[in-house]
Parts: structure tokens; sequence; C-alpha cells
């Protein structure tokens, strides 16, 4: 017998293989009756028939449930649950033949991008998945990451698991990082796996304290507002800007601050 949560569970898995609630309901249920006709399944889950036929054809579609036919009635399956390993094996497959396509079609793609690279680029992000974002853009950097922030406020913000996890990629796409922190606890957490996270860490005086962060790569420039209710990211794509930020004030930081 299946408790609430237990439910609550499948249905956040099954919402990743683009089913709604209602469909993964709706699949739950199949399992639990076998083949029956849709007017048969309403009846029993006492939803609308045409809201329910609408949801098993999308169903259907989706490769989770299935038609079959007795004495001239057509009735409706549920797939073994081990369709979603077959299911998450079909989507790995076509993310490798995405991945084998796009540095391709990237290119051919900023061939015909017409940008005046003179004229500084500014994206605007608001909240957490803004800064998801900028970081996972941070990942196409040409060998370097530069990184001044509050990191006490913005590893609470991501969570520190988020932001590890984020180091590793990062690092194994061969990308070198040098960050500036103030002192605190998860700066002492990363700088002991500096090598690992291919990273190096710097302290400014603890007395400082700010509310946002810089990141700069290629080139970008991202600034960062972490005050509660109003989180931001600007990101600048300019080349004269990130060299003055990455050659200039970064490097002057960076002199100032202790290591490690």
């Amino acid at each position: 017998m299946l408790t609430a949560t237990d439910l609550s569970r499948i249905v956040a898995l099954l919402k990743q293989f683009e089913c709604n609630e209602s469909e993964a309901k709706i699949y739950v249920e199949s399992l639990k009756t076998g083949p029956t006709t849709v007017q048969e399944l309403a009846k029993k889950m006492k939803r609308n028939r045409v809201t329910v036929h609408s949801a098993v054809e999308q169903l259907v579609e989706k490769g989770l449930l299935y038609e079959t036919r007795k004495e001239n009635r057509r009735l409706i399956g549920a797939e073994e649950p081990d369709i979603l390993h077959r299911l998450l094996q079909k989507r790995e497959n076509e993310m490798k033949l995405l991945k084998s396509n796009l540095d391709y079609v990237t290119g051919l793609l900023n061939s015909v991008q017409a940008v005046d690279k003179s004229i500084p680029t500014v994206k605007f992000y608001e909240g957490l998945d803004g800064f998801k974002k900028m970081l996972e853009e941070t990942l196409t950097a040409r060998g370097k990451v530069f990184v001044f922030t509050y990191v006490d406020l913005f590893s609470k913000l991501l969570g520190p698991e988020y932001l590890e996890d984020y180091f590793v990629r990062r690092a194994k796409k061969g990308i070198y990082t040098r960050l500036i922190f103030p002192p605190c606890a998860f700066a002492t957490r990363v700088n002991k796996k500096a090598k690992e996270y291919n990273i190096e860490v710097r302290l400014l005086p603890p007395e400082l304290q700010w509310k946002s962060g810089i990141f700069s790569w290629n080139d970008s420039m991202s600034l960062m507002s972490y005050t509660e209710g109003k989180l931001t990211n600007t990101i600048i794509e300019n080349k004269d800007i990130a060299y003055f930020y990455q050659n200039v004030i970064f490097e002057l930081c960076w002199a100032m601050a202790k290591p490690m």
C-alpha cells in the first residue's frame, strides 16, 4: 500500500519524464488495476472520462501506457515500472547524440551571429535560477575564472553541496579558478580540496563585509547582489571591461588578500 509520501515521490519522479500530476496518478492507478477501459479507469478514479482519455493518450505517446484489445474492447494497460529505466537510457542516448552535434552546430550559429563586440551586451537574471544559469555559463571559460564574492552568503543561498558539485565539474573541464573570500567555514572547507577543485583561495580581512559578488570569465563579468528577497545577477559581456576587471582590479585585490 502506497503512503502519501510514496505517491508524492512517484509523482515527482514521473514529472522528470514530462508527466503532470494527473498523468502520474493515472499511470499508478493503471498499474494497480491492470488492463481496463478508459471509462472504467475514470470511474474508479472518480474523474471525468474526457479528461482521463486525454491523459491516457499522452501516456501512451510517452510510452508509459499501451493499448490492447479484448473482445473488440479497447483496453489500456500500464507498462512495467522497468520502462522508466529504458526511457532514461533512451534520453541518455539522445543526449549523447545532441552533445556530438552541439559543437559543430554552435560553430555554425556563431558564424552567422551579427554582434558588435565593442558594444557591451548586458543580461539580467533574478533569483537562484539566475545564479545557477551564470555558474553554468562559466563552464565555457577558456582556462580561468576570477571570483570575488562574499561566499558565506553565496554558499548558503545555493547550498554547499550544489557549489561543490559545480567546482568538481568546473575542474574536470581544466578550468583554473582564483577566489577572493572573507574568512568563513566554507572558505576553509573548499580550500582543503584546492587541488581537486583546481582552485586557489585568498582571504580578505574579517572586518570587511558585503552582500554581493563578482564572477568573471572570458569576456564576461557577472555582478551579483545577495540582498534577501532581491537576488539579482547582471552579466556584462565586453572584452575591454572584462580585461580591466581581471587584470587590474582583481590583481590589486589579489595582492592585498592573504593566502590561506
